[in-house]
């Protein structure tokens, strides 16, 4: 194509007509620049698309991620809704003069000194900023609550470090120094199958009221009440803090997908 563009500027040459000559050679040049940016529109349409699609796989991530932490979010608020019951009961037996009723608190033990880290997942965003490939969102509306919802989550992590160290400097000390916990080997049917041991009767009575005296001890121990009451607060303020990040997550999840219904 060159060598024919070339042949016909030198025949103009041969037969003196200039002028024909370089309007030629300016439409020539016309014609390249036009096909280079013909080329460079190809190309950055082609880089676009590229990039659109890279986005739309990463809105379709974040939807798997967001579904995941969604439920997460009502198992542990469910999760604590027992724990601040449970501390609401014990709370109130601290302050009865019924100690004999101490056995109607055990069924809520377990929800006040047990303990689970929640584990958000952040995998798609994480890798999103990591990578700079953040930028390709191009709906703002859904990059601003990303941002917004990833500051919310750091709160909940905040929070729920503060909460751990109450809890392990308050709660398990006196646990471990005022209560034997070997005591429900004997109680409970299903351990006695685990450790290969039958308890009669009578050794059932004794550990049940060794149990209750401890019981009593730990209720009574101030360091322990002081946790359970660090419980209670925390567990109220933690609650609120999943069900905002709950709605947060919702509202992301109806804007991605209706960025992904328009792109369909």
């Amino acid at each position: 194509m060159i060598k024919f563009f070339r042949n016909i500027r030198k025949n103009l040459l041969n037969e003196g007509k200039t002028s024909k000559y370089f309007k030629y050679a300016i439409g020539e040049i016309v014609l390249v620049v036009i096909g280079i940016l013909i080329a460079l529109q190809i190309n950055n349409w082609n880089e676009n698309r590229k990039k659109r699609q890279i986005e739309l796989n990463y809105l379709e991530r974040l939807i798997i991620d967001l579904r995941e932490n969604e439920k997460l979010l009502s198992e542990f608020h469910d999760i604590k809704q027992k724990q601040l019951e449970a501390a609401n009961i014990f709370l109130n037996f601290s302050f009865s003069k019924n100690k004999d009723s101490v056995f109607n608190v055990m069924p809520y033990f377990n929800s006040i000194f047990s303990w689970q880290d929640i584990n958000i997942n952040q995998v798609t965003f994480n890798e999103m900023v990591s990578s700079g490939n953040l930028d390709l969102i191009s709906n703002d509306s859904i990059k601003i609550k990303l941002l917004e919802l990833n500051k919310q989550y750091n709160s909940i992590l905040i929070i729920q470090d503060k909460e751990k160290e109450s809890h392990d400097r308050l709660l398990f000390p006196p646990i471990n120094e005022k209560f034997n916990m070997r005591y429900i080997m004997a109680l409970e049917p299903s351990k006695e199958k685990e450790i290969n041991r039958t308890f009669t009767d009578s050794e059932k009575g004794f550990y049940l009221n060794e149990f209750k005296k401890e019981l009593l001890q730990l209720i009574e121990n101030q360091t322990f009440m002081n946790g359970v009451t660090v419980v209670q607060s925390s567990a109220d303020v933690i609650m609120k803090e999943y069900l905002k990040a709950k709605q947060q997550v919702i509202d992301l999840q109806r804007l991605i997908n209706v960025e992904l219904n328009n792109n369909g």
